[in-house]
């Protein structure tokens, strides 16, 4: 009975539950989003409506990301909104898997947007509370989401092949059962001081270096979200195949499993700021490379750089972000970088893109958001000046 009470064990047992979140939300995700469209279609939708529909999760996570994040942080009830989330969220999910009429798909839509946003957050807030008390490394704990998406998207796509697309749906709302389960046994956090609403944004948005990363940010997300909505048809303007369009993403999304294990390394031998500098460098090379690229084998190698812009990026962000931030508000912090990378970057970039392809096509596109990657570059660098090689700031 005296080991259930030895730090070491429940360091370690954090340590695994942590990893089990991140794993069980990813599988969700990844039976989830690759294959909604499709539902969609199958629904009879025009493309307007899944592109609006589509559209919709991006913004309503830019409209309440922060309003999530400061509320869990000023009632302190992180643990809470995070099972409560992962509940409705699959309630909501339900919902649309009975739900054909676009009307109606919109509202629901847009409350399952809702209750999902904080969950990303929370979930990373988590982790580095336990990397603070714990031995372990972000990114050790962050990979298992990578493994999880791998996985949950090769056998979900198998299971609808062979059973129908209904099976997103039951694969979704299961996992996230588990995760909310397992989000069940997740420790409250400890006395920290509660921070005002006002006082919470203050705090965070009156920091020059923290604005400045802010800007870099959202100036990668933008060309970000635009590969990641136009990949596939350059892909095919290249003459790939769904095969070869399918095995370019499954590499990308392989890379990052070693670079999210090796990150915390890197994390003590070139610090957040070195890995930042390296992520933006090499995206800048990908959108570079594949401005060049005539025939699509030569699009696989390159998505062999994913690993070390993604994966690197994600982790010393998060990182950034967690350093610049008071331990009071880390979960505002991270709601504010989910805003930017995952909300309002990819909506311009959605546009931005939508705009260029029909104007300039696919290379000169990629030369345009090279540039944007390298302004963003200098950016983040303006915004390294105001501060040194970063370090645990020690306030409260």
């Amino acid at each position: 009975m005296a080991s259930e009470h030895n730090p070491k064990n429940r360091g370690s047992g954090q340590i695994l539950k942590t990893r089990l979140l991140y794993l069980c939300f990813y599988m969700a995700l990844g039976a989830f989003f690759p294959f909604i469209n499709l539902y969609y279609q199958q629904i009879g939708l025009s493309g307007v409506q899944i592109g609006t529909l589509s559209a919709l999760p991006l913004i309503v996570t830019s409209s309440t990301s922060l309003f999530w994040g400061v509320l869990a942080d000023t009632l302190r009830l992180h643990r809470r909104i995070l099972s409560f989330s992962l509940l409705l969220s699959a309630c909501t999910v339900y919902l649309i898997s009975k739900t054909s009429q676009y009307e109606l798909l919109i509202p629901v839509v847009m409350i399952y947007a809702f209750f999902a946003t904080p969950i990303t957050p929370l979930l990373d807030t988590a982790a580095l509370d336990t990397v603070d008390t714990n031995k372990g490394t972000f990114g050790g704990m962050r990979v298992w989401g990578t493994i999880g998406w791998i996985v949950s998207t090769w056998v979900v796509g198998i299971l609808i092949d062979r059973f129908g697309i209904l099976w997103l749906f039951y694969s979704y709302i299961a996992l996230l059962g588990v995760t909310f389960l397992v989000s069940l046994t997740q420790p409250a956090r400890g006395q920290i001081p509660r921070p005002s609403i006002r006082q919470s944004l203050r705090q965070l948005l009156t920091r020059q270096t923290l604005i400045f990363f802010l800007i870099s940010v959202f100036l990668l997300a933008i060309t970000v979200g635009t590969v990641d909505y136009f990949f596939s048809l350059y892909m095919h303007g290249l003459g790939a195949n769904e095969g070869t369009i399918g095995l370019a993403w499954s590499i990308s999304a392989s890379t990052e499993i070693p670079m999210m294990l090796y990150s915390g390394t890197l994390l003590r031998t070139i610090g957040v700021n070195g890995m930042l500098s390296i992520a933006f460098i090499t995206y800048a090379l990908r959108w570079l490379l594949f401005s060049f690229i005539q025939t699509p084998g030569w699009v696989l190698p390159v998505q062999l750089l994913q690993g070390l812009s993604f994966s690197t990026f994600l982790v010393a962000s998060v990182t950034y972000i967690n350093d610049h931030t008071p331990k009071s508000l880390r979960t505002t912090g991270q709601s504010i970088l989910a805003t930017v990378s995952f909300g309002l970057g990819p909506i311009v970039g959605a546009l931005m893109g939508g705009y260029f392809y029909d104007m300039v096509g696919m290379t000169v596109l990629f030369r345009i958001i090279t540039v944007m990657t390298l302004v963003g570059l200098g950016v983040f660098i303006i915004a390294s000046r105001y501060k040194g090689n970063t370090k645990r700031t020690g306030e409260p």
